[in-house]
């Protein structure tokens, strides 16, 4: 039944020259997109994506559960899907349309037990960020790469230079496993965002010689941003269009920022908001 829903709705989509059905497919990541439990739909992108449903009754809005391999699969086929948070890559860009900045979010941490932490101490400069090229190198430290998952250059390149070495293990698009193997002891380290690092970090509840630290990554910007996609083509383009007058109209802060720095803990909160007061990109958008 649920297969055939979605068939109806990419059907009713594609009947749709004008382009006025949307059909938002949205993965389970938390704290991004909350899709089962007791804070479903308090996600972020989840916020974003009401207020924009909210502010184009000119548009038919499908909602999907989905998985980040299904959306790059239907975006491949053509078919008209978008999803609202998706970090923008070069290999996406051949098959993506994207909006304008909608998600600033702090980038991209290295990841790993309090208890493991000396093992990386060789691998970081004197400001304390991770050389993740030369750490990558090291063979007796495994971590993973999980599939459809975005990277910034950096780390992207890192992995490349070390694809097939033994220490490298690539994993599901499941973002918790990564994390249930991180303290489990599976893995030495892993590759991800502040606001994941803190939902996983309450949700295993680990004892304290067990927590997750995250330490900075050397060569990554002060923030990373996320962006609605759509299948590339006239239709994508103009969703993203609108996206990008609706997030100009909603001021220097939009709503959604406030449910981004709700997921941070204390120490990241604040990072966040001296690096969101200095390089916010909304702050030219208001009209």
């Amino acid at each position: 039944m649920a297969g055939m829903a979605m068939c109806l709705a990419l059907s009713g989509g594609r009947a749709h020259a004008d382009g006025l059905t949307i059909n938002w497919q949205m993965p389970d990541y938390p704290p991004v997109i909350i899709g089962n439990g007791p804070l479903k739909g308090t996600g972020y992108a989840d916020v974003f994506l009401r207020y924009f449903i909210e502010r184009t009754p000119e548009f038919n809005h499908v909602v999907e559960n989905s998985s980040m391999s299904r959306v790059f699969g239907l975006m491949k086929q053509g078919l008209p899907v978008c999803e609202p948070s998706l970090l923008k890559t070069a290999e996406r860009e051949a098959y993506v349309d994207f909006s304008g900045p909608v998600e600033f979010v702090l980038p991209h941490h290295l990841v790993l037990r309090a208890d493991r932490l000396a093992r990386v101490a060789a691998y970081r400069n004197a400001s304390g960020a991770v050389d993740i090229a030369r750490l990558m190198r090291d063979a007796t430290l495994i971590t993973v790469r999980q599939e459809k998952r975005g990277y910034p250059p950096p780390v992207l390149e890192a992995m490349q230079a070390v694809a097939g070495q033994k220490n490298l293990l690539q994993t599901s698009d499941d973002d918790e496993g990564p994390f249930r193997q991180l303290a489990s002891g599976w893995v030495d380290y892993i590759i991800s965002y502040p606001d994941e690092i803190n939902w996983f970090s309450r949700r295993l509840q680990l004892p304290a010689r067990q927590k997750f630290v995250y330490l900075p990554i050397a060569g990554l910007p002060e923030f990373t941003i996320g962006y609605v996609g759509c299948t590339k083509g006239a239709w994508g383009k103009k969703v993203v269009q609108r996206v990008d007058e609706i997030v100009a109209a909603a001021g220097k802060r939009p709503p959604w920022i406030d449910a981004e720095a709700s997921w941070l803990d204390t120490e990241a909160a604040r990072r966040y908001e001296d690096v969101f007061a200095r390089r916010s990109p909304f702050k030219s958008r208001v009209r």
